[in-house]
Formats: C-alpha cells, sequence, structure tokens
C-alpha cells in the first residue's frame, strides 16, 4: 500500500507580495503612479515596476511609505486585500518627549465615505433626471402652444383671405 503525496500548485499564500499592497494604498489615496512618483522622487515606471514586485527592500518600502503617508511596519503587516488591518496606529518614536504622532488607517470608514459619496452622486443625478423631465414637458406644453397659436394664425389667415375673396367677388358681380 503505497500513499503519493500531491504536490500542490497553489502559490504560496503566506508570502506578502509588497507591492500589491504599495498598488492598494496608492489607490485608496487616490494617486497615480506618476504621483506617487513625484512624491518619492521615482519615475512612474518605477512605481509601476515596484508594483509588480513581490518582494522590495526596505530602503524602498521606507521611501514609499513616506510617500504614502503610512510606515513600512503597516505595509509589511496589512493584508492584501486591505480589510484584514482594520485600524492600526504607528507611533513615531522620534517624537518621544510625549507628542505621539499616531497614523489611523482604516478601510471600513473609507468604505462608508465611499457609500456616502455614492449615495451625494445618485441624488444629484435623480435631481437632473428629475430637473431634465421637467424641462421636456415644458417643452412639449411650448409646442402644444406653438401650434395652437399657428392654428389661430392659418385661420386667421383663411378669414382674410376669404374676406378678400368675398370684396374681389363683389366687385367683379
Amino acid at each position: 500500500m503505497s500513499t503519493r503525496v500531491r504536490k500542490s500548485r497553489r502559490m504560496d499564500i503566506t508570502k506578502p507580495h509588497y507591492g500589491r499592497r504599495i498598488a492598494l494604498l496608492r489607490n485608496i489615496h487616490k494617486l497615480s503612479q506618476g504621483q506617487l512618483g513625484d512624491r518619492t522622487g521615482y519615475k512612474q515606471q518605477d512605481i509601476s515596476e515596484f508594483e509588480s514586485k513581490q518582494e522590495l527592500p526596505d530602503e524602498i518600502l521606507e521611501i514609499l511609505a513616506k510617500g504614502l503617508d503610512t510606515s513600512v511596519t503597516y505595509i509589511k503587516e496589512m493584508d492584501e486585500n486591505g480589510f484584514g488591518a482594520t485600524v492600526f496606529h504607528v507611533h513615531d518614536q522620534a517624537q518621544a518627549f510625549g507628542n505621539q504622532n499616531t497614523n489611523n488607517f482604516n478601510p471600513v470608514d473609507k468604505i462608508l465615505e465611499l457609500v456616502e459619496e455614492i449615495k451625494k452622486l445618485y441624488e444629484r443625478l435623480l435631481a437632473a433626471e428629475k430637473a431634465l423631465l421637467a424641462a421636456e414637458k415644458e417643452k412639449a406644453d411650448m409646442q402644444q402652444q406653438l401650434i395652437a397659436l399657428q392654428k389661430d394664425a392659418i385661420a386667421a389667415l383663411q378669414q382674410t383671405n376669404q374676406a378678400l375673396q368675398d370684396l374681389l367677388g363683389n366687385t367683379k358681380a
């Protein structure tokens, strides 16, 4: 009786992909690769290359973390889907004299902000549609008024024409 050990072709999910984490944080901050490059002194192509790499040297992570207003520790410990590290506090050790610099990052708050923004945009869309429908109704009403005026003008012209024909017909007789 022999048992075979089957190798799994699945990726090793225990190894972090720092590039994806950098891309996620950049997108959360609504920065383009070029804008992050401007903040860090790198070119857009460099940022693109960093985001494609699974591992990055600590020196590069430090520079990118500063450009993203976060810490290397956060980048290293965050969950790649962005929801694992719900709230993370970073205390700047350089300010050990009572002033603590705390960086709070909460994806749930960000999601709630985005939901509120979507609600406001939807309300604006509904208001715009309502205004459009009102304008279309006003246009239809004005077209009806124009048609009525044209009918009145045609009737007046026909009466004038008939009166002229009667006048001309009476003078010939």
